[in-house]
Order: structure tokens, then C-alpha cells, then sequence
């Protein structure tokens, strides 16, 4: 193994190892630029962590409230399954827009193998 010949934003050289015959890890080859770009911008689509920080903050309220005696323990359980349900409904959301993006991945693939093969995909 050898070490990415890349420079790190503070200026020092990267400490990734890198197999034998490559220059770049991941995160510093030019190839992979456009690949790193698609990743950053899914990642900023991502508005679950936002929402599920929230969640948390509101189960932690909650539970002080419980044990301060300023919610019953009645209303904390209805007030917990509403959080509750938001949660799987954040997962739902997830899943699906994971599902989208798989679907237009594919479309792309099938498009590429399709215009490479005389337009007669899996040899129709």
C-alpha cells in the first residue's frame, strides 16, 4: 500500500492509503470529482437529521416534564406515540426518496446500455 497523493484543505498531504499503482484516494482523485459532487448535493437533500434532532429534543422535554409533574404520565404516552408516528413517517419518507433515486440511477443505466447496444436493451 502507498499513501494519496493528494493535499488536504490545511495544506498538508493526504494519509489515506491507497493500493499499489494509484495515486488518489477517493476523496482527492479528479476522476472521482463529479461523482464526490453527486454525493454532497444528496447529502444536503437529506432533511431527516434535521427533523429527527427535533424528535429527540422533544422526547428529552418531554421526559423532564414527566418527572417534574408538569405532564401526566397519560398524556406523556398519547404525546410520545404522536412523536413516535412522525418518526416512521420520517423513515417512510427516506426509504422513498432512496427508492426514486435508485429508479433514476437505473433509468440512466438502462438508457447508457441501451444507446450501446443499438438501442435493443437485454437483447430485444
Amino acid at each position: 500500500m502507498s499513501q494519496c497523493q493528494g493535499i488536504k484543505r490545511d495544506g498538508s498531504r493526504c494519509t489515506q492509503s491507497v493500493p499499489a499503482g494509484v495515486q488518489w484516494c477517493f476523496n482527492h482523485d479528479p476522476n472521482r470529482a463529479e461523482e464526490r459532487r453527486r454525493n454532497a448535493s444528496r447529502a444536503g437533500r437529506t432533511k431527516g437529521a434535521g427533523e429527527i434532532s427535533d424528535l429527540k429534543k422533544q422526547l428529552e422535554d418531554l421526559a423532564a416534564d414527566v418527572l417534574s409533574g408538569k405532564v401526566g404520565r397519560s398524556e406523556a404516552a398519547v404525546i410520545n406515540q404522536i412523536i413516535n408516528t412522525r418518526a416512521r413517517l420520517i423513515e417512510l419518507e427516506r426509504k422513498i426518496r432512496e427508492q426514486e433515486e435508485l429508479n433514476e440511477r437505473l433509468e440512466a443505466l438502462e438508457e447508457t446500455l441501451g444507446s450501446t447496444k443499438g438501442g435493443h436493451l437485454y437483447g430485444a
